[in-house]
C-alpha cells in the first residue's frame, strides 16, 4: 500500500470524525454532498473530453496499487469486478470507520457513473467496508 494512499485516508477518518463532534453529522452529510457533486462534474468532463461513455472505460477505476480484483466481463456494453481486497477498506475498518469510508470513498462510485453516463446501471451487490468479503461491480448500459 502507498503512505500516501494511507496517510490520506487516515486523515479523512480524523477530519470526518472531527467535522461531526464538532459541528454535528450534517456537516460530514455536507461534505458528501459537495464531493458527489465535484466527482459528478469531473466525470462528466471526462466524458466529453475522451468522447467515451462506455462500461467499459470505466475499468480505469481499479488499479492493482488499490486493488485485489477479479475481472468477469469487460465488455464495451458490460463491465463487471470484484474486488477482493482495497486498502481504503483495510484503513477504514482497521480504524472502526467503514461509515466514513463508505460515504466519503465508496459513494464516489455512483457520482461517476452518474456524471459519465447516466444510461449505464450501476449495481454493487456486495460491499468490502459492509463486511462483505468483496466488492461486486456491475456496470451495464441500457440500450
Amino acid at each position: 500500500m502507498s503512505e500516501t494512499r494511507y496517510y490520506r485516508d487516515l486523515l479523512l477518518i480524523f477530519m470526518a470524525r472531527i467535522l461531526e463532534k464538532e459541528f454535528g453529522e450534517e456537516a460530514l452529510d455536507l461534505l458528501v454532498e459537495w464531493k458527489y457533486k465535484k466527482t459528478k462534474e469531473r466525470w462528466r468532463e471526462i466524458a466529453r473530453t475522451t468522447g467515451r461513455s462506455d462500461p467499459e472505460y470505466l475499468f480505469r477505476l481499479f488499479s492493482k496499487e488499490a486493488h485485489d480484483f477479479e475481472v468477469i466481463k469487460k465488455e464495451k456494453n458490460a463491465l463487471e469486478v470484484k474486488v477482493k481486497k482495497c486498502v481504503h477498506a483495510d484503513v477504514f475498518k482497521r480504524f472502526n470507520a467503514t461509515d466514513v469510508g463508505q460515504k466519503l470513498i465508496c459513494n464516489g462510485d455512483h457520482a461517476v457513473v452518474e456524471g459519465f453516463n447516466p444510461k449505464i446501471r450501476f449495481t454493487r451487490p456486495k460491499l468490502l467496508m459492509a463486511g462483505d468479503d468483496c466488492c461486486h461491480f456491475k456496470f451495464e448500459l441500457e440500450e
